[in-house]
């Protein structure tokens, strides 16, 4: 989202989150579980192999509805690899693919938790990857997807907790709430607004449901750090710092951790990055230029 998102975002903030070994919980992949098989690639950071793997088992077997959301996680773990800015991939057309992979799999199965937290992560990197300002348009579809996972009683953790559900739809909100600006036009235009209270309030809920990542703990101190700046709360702004360091003395357990740590010391050393840090570009959040798109 990951990824993204956003930089859900992937927005990934999204897929990519690493974490220690979890303790067994409802949900948590085993042996027994469907595609063991691509769930050791995925943990086993082969990438690029884990997304032919995919491929070739959903152009045989469409009907299967898990091999679109783990074809499009291969998707986002391999487009993570590249800078936004990196001419050597055309990431829009990637995540437009990952969007469509995403679509095929909701065709067959409309309200699949584990489908639309992909949907949301694959529109949310696409809307990184353009701008935010530029994608508002797909902001709506970004949060409903997100927010129904969030609610639904679906429970996955793969088999480090890398990836946990519904921990990771708190935190792909807490970033998009943050990401997304608290503006009566952009409300006009996507049809939602930030919150930077709903940013916290959400990422805290995935520190609480998932605890101790790397990739967590850095976008609640970002928000932190961004809220506390725009009230003045200088209280709030030793908290994002606190949150931050707290992040940053975790050890990394995969290439994702050590980018997010490296996130991290930029923004302590320039905390006014915060309001529009997304982990795929910063962005620009600058309101004035959405008064050109307000309807008159």
């Amino acid at each position: 989202m990951h990824a993204f998102l956003v930089s859900a975002a992937l927005l990934a903030s999204l897929w990519g989150g690493e974490s220690s070994i979890v303790d067994a919980k409802p949900g948590l992949v085993t042996e027994s579980s469907p595609h063991y098989d691509l769930e050791v690639l995925y943990d086993q950071g082969r990438m690029d192999e884990g997304l032919e793997t995919a491929q070739a088992q959903l152009a045989q077997h469409p009907e299967d509805v898990d091999l679109y959301w783990h074809t499009g996680r291969f998707m986002f773990e391999v487009a993570e690899r590249f800078d936004r800015t990196d001419k050597s991939i055309d990431k829009v057309a990637w995540y437009e693919n990952m969007v469509h992979i995403f679509q095929r799999g909701l065709q067959r199965d409309p309200k699949n938790p584990h489908l639309l937290f992909g949907l949301g992560i694959a529109k949310g990197r696409l809307g990184t990857t353009k701008g935010v300002l530029a994608s508002l348009f797909m902001a709506k579809d970004v949060e409903a997807a997100w927010l129904a996972t969030a609610s639904s009683s679906y429970r996955y953790s793969s088999i480090r907790g890398q990836e946990q559900l519904p921990c990771d739809a708190y935190l792909c909100l807490g970033i998009f709430y943050r990401l997304v600006p608290d503006s009566f036009v952009v409300e006009l235009i996507g049809g939602t607004r930030g919150s930077l209270e709903k940013s916290m309030s959400y990422l805290e809920r995935s520190d609480h449901c998932g605890p101790n990542r790397i990739g967590t703990l850095k976008e609640l101190g970002v928000s932190q750090l961004c809220k506390g700046d725009k009230t003045k709360n200088d209280a709030l702004v030793v908290t994002g710092r606190s949150t931050l360091l707290r992040a940053r003395a975790l050890p990394p357990e995969g290439d994702t951790d050590v980018t997010d740590i490296r996130h991290i010391d930029r923004i302590l050393a320039n905390p006014k990055l915060a309001c529009g840090y997304s982990r795929d570009g910063q962005q620009d959040l600058d309101e004035e230029k959405l008064k050109a798109q307000e309807p008159k």
